[in-house]
C-alpha cells in the first residue's frame, strides 16, 4: 500500500483542485496543488514566503494558473500528508503509518513550524504498540520532534521494557538529525537502574516476612535457600538479568513457582505459626511500581536534566 501511495506522488496531485499554488517537491519534482492561504495561516515560513515583497508572493495575485513553489529538499510523501491535514482532508489521513514516515513528517513539520496543526493526527501515529520494537527509536525521535510528552513517555517505556541490546544499534542518520544523542545515554542509564531495581526486588524475597521464624528451627533458612536456588535455576540471578529484556525477566519471575524446600527444619515450639512464603504475591506490587516508573520525561530530556525535582512535571 505504501509503495502504491509513493507511486501516486509521481504524477500531478491535487489536495485542492482550485488551489492557487503548486508545490514542486523533492528531487523527483513531485507536484502538489494546494491553497496558499491554508499554508500561510498554519506555517510562519510559508507566510513569509507568500508575502508581497517575496518572489513567491508577487507571483500569486492576478494569475489564471497556479504559481509554482519549488521545495527540492523536502520529502514528497511527508509534505502531502501535512498538506492533507492542513486542508482538513481527513479521509486522506491514515490512522497508522510506518515509523520512518512518521519521523519524516515530524522533521518536515518542524522545518515549516506547523507542528501544532498535526498534534491530533500525530497522536494516532505515535502509539507504540502499533510498531515493532526495532522501529521504536524512530518513533521516539518523532515524538521528540513533535514535543509529544505522553507519547514519548510511552515509547521510551516500551524501549526500556522490551529491548535488550545496545540502544546505539537502533540509531540512524534520520534519528541523529532529529533527536539529541543524550537520549541513548539516558535510556541505557534508566535500563541499568531498572535492572538493578528488579534484582533488588527478586533478592528481597529471601527475607520475605511471611516466611520468617525468629526461633532457631531452620524454617526461614530452608525457604531462603530454596528460593535462591530457584532464582539461579530460572536464570534470574542478578548477573543474568543483563542478558534479558526487562519484560522477559518479569515474565520469567511471574512464571516461576514458589519454592518447596528439600531440607527438613528442626523442631519448633511455634511451628503452628509457620506459613509458606507467597513470593509471587508479595513481589507483584513492587514490580508493578517499577514498571510505572520506567520511562523518560521529555521535558527533562530536552532540558538536558536528569533530576526530577528540576522538572516542571510530576514524576
Amino acid at each position: 500500500m505504501e509503495n502504491h501511495e509513493d507511486n501516486q506522488l509521481n504524477i500531478a496531485d491535487h489536495i485542492a483542485v482550485d488551489g492557487d499554488v503548486v508545490l514542486v517537491i523533492g528531487p523527483e519534482m513531485v507536484k502538489l496543488r494546494v491553497h496558499s492561504l491554508f499554508l500561510k495561516v498554519t506555517s510562519k515560513p510559508f507566510a513569509a514566503m507568500f508575502r508581497p515583497d517575496w518572489k513567491e508572493g508577487k507571483s500569486l495575485p492576478n494569475r489564471t494558473e497556479p504559481a509554482e513553489l519549488s521545495l527540492p529538499e523536502d520529502d514528497p510523501a511527508a509534505m502531502r500528508l501535512i498538506c492533507a491535514v492542513i486542508h482538513h482532508k481527513n479521509d486522506e489521513v491514515p490512522h497508522t503509518l510506518p515509523a520512518r514516515k512518521v519521523l519524516a513528517i515530524a522533521i518536515t513539520a518542524d522545518k515549516y513550524d506547523c507542528l501544532d496543526v498535526l498534534r491530533f493526527a500525530s497522536e494516532m501515529w505515535l502509539i507504540p504498540d502499533k510498531h515493532e520494537t526495532g522501529n521504536l527509536m524512530l518513533l521516539a525521535a518523532a515524538a521528540y520532534v513533535f514535543r509529544a510528552e505522553s507519547a514519548f513517555k510511552e515509547i521510551t517505556k516500551a524501549l526500556l521494557l522490551t529491548y535488550c541490546g545496545p540502544y546505539l544499534t537502533l540509531s540512524c542518520e534520520e534519528i541523529e538529525s532529529a533527536m539529541t544523542w543524550r537520549v541513548f545515554c539516558q535510556l541505557e542509564e534508566a535500563r541499568s537502574f531498572a535492572r538493578l531495581a528488579l534484582a533488588d526486588i527478586l533478592l528481597k524475597g529471601v527475607n520475605d516476612p511471611t516466611g520468617i521464624c525468629v526461633h532457631k528451627c531452620g524454617w526461614s533458612s530452608k525457604y531462603a535457600y530454596a528460593y535462591i536456588k530457584l532464582l539461579e535455576r530460572h536464570d534470574l540471578w542478578p548477573k543474568n538479568l543483563f542478558l534479558l529484556s526487562i519484560s522477559e525477566a518479569i515474565e520469567l519471575a511471574e512464571k516461576i513457582p514458589d519454592p518447596i524446600p528439600e531440607e527438613p527444619s528442626g523442631h519448633c515450639t511455634f511451628a503452628y505459626k509457620h506459613s509458606a512464603p507467597e513470593y509471587r504475591k508479595y513481589r507483584r506490587w513492587s514490580i508493578e511500581e517499577l514498571i510505572k516508573s520506567m520511562s523518560l520525561c521529555l521535558y527533562c530530556v530536552r532540558a538536558g536534566s536528569s533530576h526530577p525535582y528540576q522538572c516542571r512535571t510530576t514524576h
